[in-house]
């Protein structure tokens, strides 16, 4: 049984535009988060508003342009790699990721969504490398440590999956999937620690976490 990758699906990359919410009080370092090219809010504006509707040609072309502008902005190179990828070119995708990470090696979220990548291409080993190093730049990122856990799983290395989901949980306790495939990861043991799965599954339930129904046998059993 394989632990889950996302609660909604396999890679769902979204554009790292500038946070609309309220300005922390630390913001956090330009490098970490990135920033876009000067005189760039109109053609940003623009490609936000066609990859929310799935005009990826638009989005693209509004991403090149700003590219055009700062040929090395990791910030616009990972938003091109997001709508490579909804686009359908795991490649592509790959391709900006890995300029992203050139320009700015600090900027976390290009790290994991190039471990994603990786990951759904089989190259496990890179996505452990990529994702180790999304952990490094922002070690306070629950997701990457989920993902983590997952490309470890996949190599037989569950003390250390394990430990990644616990990381994760203790990031944020709420983290439903999280919950879910540590209820997996429980389940696997030998003898399983049914009671520990269950309390696990339950949660990720009450989070909103779709029901298992191999899950649930197993946990009859």
């Amino acid at each position: 049984m394989k632990i889950c990758l996302t609660l909604l699906c396999l890679l769902v990359v979204c554009p790292l535009l500038p946070s609309q919410e309220a300005t922390p009080l630390t913001p956090a370092p330009v490098e970490k988060v990135g920033e876009l090219p000067p005189l760039t809010k109109a053609l940003n504006e623009k490609a936000a508003v066609a990859f929310s509707k799935g005009d990826w040609a638009s989005a693209r072309k509004a991403y090149n342009e700003m590219i055009e502008m700062d040929p090395k902005n990791a910030l616009v190179w990972a938003n091109l790699g997001a709508v490579e990828q909804q686009a359908g070119d795991a490649k592509k995708a790959m391709e900006c990721f890995e300029k992203s990470v050139e320009h700015n090696a600090a900027l976390a979220q290009s790290w994991v969504a190039l471990g994603l990548l990786r990951l759904e291409a089989g190259d496990t080993y890179m996505a452990i490398s990529a994702f180790s190093r999304a952990i490094h730049e922002d070690p306070e990122d629950p997701r990457a440590h989920n993902y983590l856990a997952i490309a470890s799983k996949n190599l037989g290395w569950a003390d250390a999956a394990e430990a990644e989901l616990q990381k994760a949980l203790a990031l944020k306790p709420d983290y439903g999937i999280a919950h879910f495939n540590l209820a997996l990861m429980m389940l696997e043991q030998r003898p399983p620690a049914i009671e520990l799965a269950k309390r696990h599954y339950d949660k990720a339930l009450s989070l909103g976490v779709a029901k298992d129904e191999v899950l649930e046998r197993r946990l009859k059993e």
